[in-house]
This record gives structure tokens, sequence and C-alpha cells, in this order.
């Protein structure tokens, strides 16, 4: 059961201080060594990616042949501030990628290795643009698609859950 990693994940990312740094500590102090951050500026503004190596015990990072799982939590952004306040519901992909991460990690930390490398990637930005719409308005992004794919697609998964 993954409950204790979904709340962590949650109290991290339902901030509007939420960024790269501190979803790499949780990821850390979860066991997860191998992790990234780096913030981009886009023309609506910028998002921190985030991606995590989990290595398998026959992983391809380790010289092994295991096959490597990608998991990419997708969205535009965690909030939308300060026009909404709080964690959006367009902010699961990220909430299910840094869970996935932070129960592999502890499941590592545990002796629970995989026999591959798992990379999970996904982008931190608590206050997103949004495009005007009835009801509400919809979720926008601070960077485009191609920009999402050159930093969370990595060439070496060989599929993707996302």
């Amino acid at each position: 059961m993954a409950w204790r990693q979904v709340l962590d994940a949650f109290d991290v990312l339902d901030s509007a201080v939420a960024d790269g740094a501190r979803v790499t500590e949780l990821l850390r102090r979860s066991g997860v060594e191998d992790v990234s951050t780096a913030r981009i500026e886009g023309p609506r503004g910028s998002t921190d990616f985030v991606k995590a190596l989990i290595r398998g015990s026959r992983g391809k990072s380790s010289g092994g042949e295991a096959p490597t799982l990608g998991i990419i939590g997708r969205l535009g952004g965690l909030g939308a501030r300060p026009e909404r306040i709080g964690f959006v519901s367009d902010g699961d992909g990220a909430l299910a990628a840094v869970t996935c991460a932070t129960k592999l990690g502890a499941m590592q930390r545990n002796g629970d290795i995989l026999a591959g490398d798992v990379i999970v990637a996904t982008h931190i930005c608590p206050n997103a643009p949004t495009q005007p719409h009835d009801p509400v308005p919809f979720m926008g992004s601070p960077v485009d698609m191609a920009e999402m794919n050159r930093h969370e697609v990595d060439e070496g998964m060989d599929a993707i859950l996302s």
C-alpha cells in the first residue's frame, strides 16, 4: 500500500511554494538517490522538471539487460494561483509520479529491488497559467508539449506509463 507516500507527496505538492528542490528533498528522504531538477522558463512562466532514476538489480544503468519503465506525470500545473487557490485536479499526474518514485525508493531502501530500472519524470508548477472558459478556466502550462517531451521522455525508457 502506498497511502503514506500519497500523503507525503501531496503535502509537498499542495503548496504555493512547491518546487523541484522540495520534491528532490522528499525523494532523497524516501531512498531515491539519483534525482535531478531543472527550472525552465517558458513564455507563460517557469516550471521545475524533476527526473528520478530508481536503479534495478539487472537494470541497464548497472550494465544489465532488464527493460526500463518510464513513469511520466504529465500536467499543466499543480495550481493556478492566484486565479485558483490550492492544489487543482490537473496536478494528479505529478502526484502520481512523485508517489510512485517515493514508494519505489522506500521499497529499495527496505530490500525490495525491481529487476529493471524505473525512470520517473514530471514537472512542478504551483502557479500555472489558465485560459478563459466557462464554467471554469482551462489549465495551461508555462511550457509547451515539445519542451515537456524534451525533459520528461527519456531515450532509455522501453515503455512509458503516463
